[in-house]
């Protein structure tokens, strides 16, 4: 018979065993078990990890400012206090804004960009990031002056009819235009908007007005900020000042509209007709551009897919590296050879003899493009993630690159790693380190990298052999450094540092060049190439240490990631409207100075800014421990029907906005022989371990039960897989039990596809014994996938019963002999020992999965195969949303007892 006080004595072990190692590993926390701190402000609450102190203080401080002058440019100032939440959880620079009615959100990523990125124009990261989802909140909280939408909003759904209705090329669109306005920079005045506009304007390819809120074509996304702004910014131009005001005005007014008819009113067309106008004149003034000086941007080497670039020349100049990212497909860096393509060519060639020898009356394909060079070396990383700033070592022997690594909570940090093609050998150099974007010095083991930590950001030298770093400069939340590059002896660094609203080049922490913004800086020789983005252009300049310096290059579209080879060219990065390519020129050419500014171009050429208002610093009060965090409710609704079940669950969710402490409370209301009852689970996620707590009184047709469950959950991610373990106990009636579960999950690449092992073992122990056992395994490509699962049960008490869905009000420990099929009755099935197996197939044209699935029961199968829509959705504390789990489907039974029966199901269920 099962002891339960030694059960719980074992629990109790096994709980602080797991506690123990867990805070071994929570340095890089920034979950809820994070040492989480708050400044509140007049409108504001910021919680930040106490490691972002630095960061979260300058944000504090210059929040209510920030706040002032939005609420004067857009008209509208919202009662609500704005919780804001600061980490960097990938790695990163973003920002989001929740526009909920009556609790507003803004996330700040602290990670800041970099020079060359759509966001590296900018006078301060801090204030560009609060204007543009500050702008967000304000613009987006108007509520409906209609009494009946009021009622809605307040009651039912907390979104204002902007949020609603507005498309989202607008809701960007303005954001941008707003971060432009009251900084002075951003993406409105950035080299990076025009140039864009510009190349895929010059070459037909804008996105349609359809294509404009989401577009999977290359920076399809990145058009609701770069078009939208410019298209805003266009139609006030063309109907006046305030005519935006007035739209939103129109879109929240007692008369309800459309987006659509709310527009016209205001400028006096449809937005798609309008939108048509607006990119012809966009067209005209970009072919005014590049008429207006020679084009001069070298020859097209090799055609690479997307975001490809980061190229790098070996040392002697034979080999280069360049980043391929295709779409649906893992980032991949490959070597070719920078000589001519005679091989190719031979094989080309000798293509289009046969083809001719075949049918005399064909005719050859023109080549107007580089042939595909051969890839003499390929790496993958093993678990799909993105490869960057690759740099040979000076022996040209291996390349050392950054990708970012998860933390055992799962955030990501930059680390380096070590790639030798001729072997095969990938070595990690450092761990958790968050440096990215070295350079290999000339002393064979060490680079000069930057450290961006806390949103702290400094230039450090890694140590190859131990991965240990040291501080070159100190950390700086003022300074953004960018691209540190040691010459041939190692004697200089050159480097770019953001500071003052301007990316200058230095080299010794002298000046060579500032008053315009430089990225990407390489040596060659004496000298420097580097990207300038200055008046709407983004050129390759060769400077000189004296500051001297002149175009090479003069391109439609950009010029990107200089490449110096020691044979005299300059491979770069060109941006066409399929993705960046790579070019060549040579080093010693000079091209001509880009064209005066004309206003009358804008937005082919960036507008001229205003002086940006200088936004105040004020004191701020002390910062207090977060704690449980404020707690808040939020009403919540579920449904579930499924064979013989039908149940509704009406319950509340409280919590606070980190995630820390989670309660929710639900009651079901159950027909047939679905569940009926109340539960009440809390989780408290303030340690490494998170502890819960389930009270329950519930029952169906078969069963009737009642008690609490404790559980401790601790979950540790490593680069390509992750491990978990759950243990507790269960006390009530009928149940005395015990349990613990562990599973295993594993990634990891396979040419182009992702596969993906789980392994999951639970057992319990008591009133029921009960062990279960699952295996599943899945390959994806694109949109197809196929997965297979299998699973065994066994119990030595009570028999195990298939069929049936789950329910908020229960823990699965409470009916721990339940295998669940949503497409079962309760008890379809039932015996001492259960079999499962289950087949999963995704296909690109199908919305859902299809799927068969056999139970066998001691002497009894079944089998059933059919489609079903599962959701998945972990617990969201920023949305005051608790976890959900959704599932909806039919299927047909193929075996009795139900046999050429079809059955449906749609079920919801809650988990705090």
């Amino acid at each position: 018979m099962f002891n339960r006080k030694v059960a719980c004595a074992t629990v109790t072990r096994r709980l602080t065993l797991f506690a123990l190692l867990a805070i071994a590993f929570a340095a890089q926390a920034q979950g809820p078990s994070a040492h989480w701190r708050t400044i509140e402000t007049a409108h504001f609450r910021v919680h930040y990890p106490a490691d972002y102190e630095a960061w979260a203080t300058r944000a504090a401080s210059r929040i209510e400012s920030i706040r002032a002058a939005v609420v004067k440019e857009v008209g509208f100032d919202s009662p609500q206090r704005i919780d804001v939440v600061i980490s960097n959880p990938v790695a990163a620079p973003n920002g989001y804004a929740w526009t909920i009615l009556d609790a507003p959100r803004i996330i700040f990523y602290s990670e800041p960009p970099g020079p060359d990125e759509q966001i590296g124009t900018y006078s301060d990261w801090i204030d560009l990031l609060a204007v543009h989802e500050i702008t967000h909140i304000m613009h987006m909280l108007r509520p409906s002056r209609n009494p009946l939408q009021r009622a809605v909003e307040r009651f039912v759904l907390p979104f204002d009819p902007i949020t609603l209705t507005a498309p989202r090329w607008v809701l960007e669109g303005y954001a941008t235009v707003i971060e432009g306005r009251l900084t002075g920079a951003g993406r409105p005045p950035s080299a990076m908007r025009a140039v864009v506009l510009r190349k895929w304007a010059s070459s037909g390819r804008m996105p349609s007005y359809s294509q404009l809120n989401s577009d999977s074509r290359f920076l399809g996304m990145s058009m609701a900020y770069l078009a939208g702004s410019a298209y805003l910014e266009w139609l006030e131009r063309r109907t006046g000042e305030g005519s935006l005001r007035r739209l939103w005005a129109r879109m929240t007014a007692r008369q309800r509209r459309s987006f659509r008819n709310a527009f016209i009113g205001v400028f006096g067309d449809s937005p798609d007709r309008l939108y048509g106008q607006f990119v012809a004149e966009l067209t005209a003034s970009a072919m005014t551009v590049n008429r207006s000086t020679d084009l001069r941007d070298g020859e097209l080497w090799q055609e690479t897919p997307r975001a490809s670039g980061d190229p790098a020349v070996s040392p002697d100049g034979s080999k280069i590296a360049v980043v391929i990212r295709a779409r649906n497909k893992p980032s991949r860096l490959v070597i070719w050879s920078t000589g001519p393509a005679a091989e190719e060519r031979k094989r080309f060639e000798e293509r289009v003899t046969k083809m001719i020898a075949r049918d005399s009356e064909d005719f050859p394909p023109v080549s107007m493009k580089p042939l595909p060079r051969r890839v003499m070396h390929s790496m993958t990383p093993q678990d799909g993630g993105d490869v960057e700033t690759p740099r040979w070592t000076r022996d040209g022997k291996s390349i050392l690159y950054s990708h970012r690594q998860p933390d055992g909570e799962g955030f990501l940090h930059h680390d380096l790693f070590l790639w030798t093609p001729s072997t095969g050998e990938n070595r990690r150099v450092t761990r958790l380190a968050d440096v990215f974007d070295a350079d290999p010095l000339p002393d064979g083991h060490s680079a000069v990298a930057v450290r961006s930590r806390y949103g702290l950001s400094q230039i450090v030298i890694i140590d190859f052999a131990t991965g240990a770093v040291r501080d070159l400069m100190q950390p700086s939340l003022e300074t953004v450094y960018s691209h540190p590059r040691a010459n041939r002896d190692g004697s200089q660094i050159a480097y770019v540092a953001h500071n003052k609203g301007t990316w200058s080049l230095f080299v010794r922490d002298a000046v060579v060049l500032s008053g315009v913004n430089v990225a990407s800086p390489e040596w060659s020789d004496d000298h420097i190439f580097a990207t300038v983005l200055a008046g709407g252009f983004a050129e390759l300049h060769r400077i000189a240490l004296n500051g001297d310096h002149e175009p090479i290059t003069r391109s439609p579209g950009g010029a990107f990631e200089p490449a110096p080879a020691p044979d005299g060219r300059v491979f770069f990065m060109g941006l066409n409207p399929d993705g960046f390519v790579v070019r060549v020129i040579d080093a010693a050419s000079t091209a001509p100075a880009t064209p005066a500014y004309d206003r009358t171009l804008v937005p082919a050429l960036p507008p001229v800014m205003s002086a940006p208002p200088i936004f105040a610093s004020q004191a701020l009060p002390q910062p207090r421990a977060y704690g449980i965090g404020r707690q808040e409710s939020a009403w919540l609704v579920g449904e579930a029907v499924a064979p013989n079940q039908n149940a509704t669950e009406i319950g509340v969710r409280i919590g606070d906005v980190v995630g820390r402490l989670d309660t929710l409370a639900v009651a079901s209301i159950g027909r047939e022989n679905a569940q009926r009852g109340v539960g009440v689970a809390s989780t408290w996620r303030g340690w490494p371990i998170a502890i819960s707590g389930h009270a329950f009184t519930a029952n169906d047709d078969l069963v009737k039960r009642n008690g609490l469950e404790v559980r401790g959950s601790w979950m540790w991610h490593a680069p390509l897989s992750t491990f978990s373990i759950d243990a507790g106990g269960l006390t009530g009636k009928p149940l005395d039990i015990g349990f613990a579960e562990a599973s295993f999950r594993q990634r990891q690449i396979v040419s182009t596809w992702r596969a993906n092992e789980e392994i999951r073992i639970t057992a319990e122990g008591g009133s029921i014994t009960h062990y279960r056992g699952i295996a599943r395994a899945s390959l994806r490509g694109g949109a197809f996938s196929m997965a297979g699962e299998v699973q065994h049960d066994e119990a030595r008490h009570d028999g195990i019963d298939v069929g049936g869905i789950e329910s908020s009000i229960l823990p699965r420990s409470a009916i721990p002999n339940r295998v669940f099929d949503p497409a079962l009755p309760i008890g379809t099935l039932s015996g001492r020992r259960h079999d499962g197996t289950r087949v999963e197939l995704n296909l690109p044209f199908l919305p859902a999965t299809m799927f068969y699935q056999r139970h066998r029961t001691d002497t009894t199968s079944l089998s059933l195969a059919g489609l079903q829509v599962t959701l998945v959705s972990n617990a969201t504390p920023i949305l005051r949303l608790p976890a959900l789990d959704v599932t909806a489907g039919a299927a047909r039974i193929l075996d009795e007892p139900l046999r050429n029966r079809t059955k449906w199901w749609f079920a919801m269920r809650w988990r705090p």
